[in-house]
């Protein structure tokens, strides 16, 4: 009982206190629209924002992704053009060099043909030709070629005993290689009969930690007059590449 007079006794102020203060109710109305429109607003705008925000990730997206195609094709056509300057460079190479192994190759026949036709007066008659050295196909290693012609036609033959020697340094100290020896000529192997010609030909390393400076060759024969002993020897800088004819 006392709680239902309670409740009349609410409902009478209220009613009382909406009579005195009804004005009050649209200003309260109005103001929650207010606040939902505001709401929404703020809603739409960051939306909108976002939404702004993600297009230009993917517009920026797009462009790196174009970019990038455009670099792996510049990348692939340098590529590509890179490759054929390079073939085209080592056949440009290739020919060189084989045009130089037939010029010398030319000049070697001509000058064996000449001095055993026609040799030139020497200290013996047993002499060095010409030398070649050029680089192998590996790193430090190197290959030479010796020619060495007896000009006395009506000889037999010729005893001769030849060495090729690498001087230089290692540890700043002078050092004698012996290039033979290197390309695995023994003792024995380096004792020559020689009849009209004699090709010497070998390859070989270069010893680590050793800097070449000159190349010494030593020609020692039988081939002076009445047999007697002559010591041939002729000396070049060291370039790795060399070429002596005489």
């Amino acid at each position: 009982m006392l709680s239902l007079l309670m409740k009349l006794r609410f409902n009478q102020v209220a009613v009382l206190w909406l009579r005195q203060h009804w004005w009050l109710v649209p200003a309260i109305l109005l103001a929650l629209l207010l606040g939902w429109g505001l709401g929404n607003w703020h809603l739409l705008q960051t939306q909108a924002q976002q939404s702004l925000a993600l297009q230009q990730q993917s517009l920026q997206l797009q462009q790196i992704d174009t970019a990038r195609a455009d670099a792996l094709r510049q990348r692939d056509f340098l590529s590509t053009e890179l490759a054929v300057e390079k073939n085209t460079n080592l056949l440009l190479q290739q020919d060189i060099k084989d045009q130089q192994q037939k010029l010398f190759d030319l000049k070697k026949e001509l000058a064996v043909y000449q001095k055993i036709v026609a040799p030139v007066p020497e200290s013996g008659t047993l002499v060095i030709d010409s030398f070649r050295l050029q680089q192998g196909s590996a790193v430090g290693r190197y290959q030479f070629s010796l020619l060495l012609i007896e000009q006395n036609k009506q000889k037999k033959q010729s005893r001769a005993q030849i060495e090729i020697k690498l001087k230089g340094k290692r540890k700043k100290k002078s050092v004698e290689v012996d290039v033979l020896k290197l390309a695995g000529f023994n003792t024995k192997a380096k004792r020559l009969l020689i009849k009209n010609f004699r090709a010497v030909e070998g390859d070989f390393v270069l010893p680590a930690g050793f800097t070449a400076e000159k190349l010494e060759i030593r020609l020692s024969s039988n081939s002076g007059q009445g047999g007697s002993t002559v010591l041939l020897k002729k000396e070049l800088a060291w370039d790795g590449q060399s070429e002596i004819l005489d």
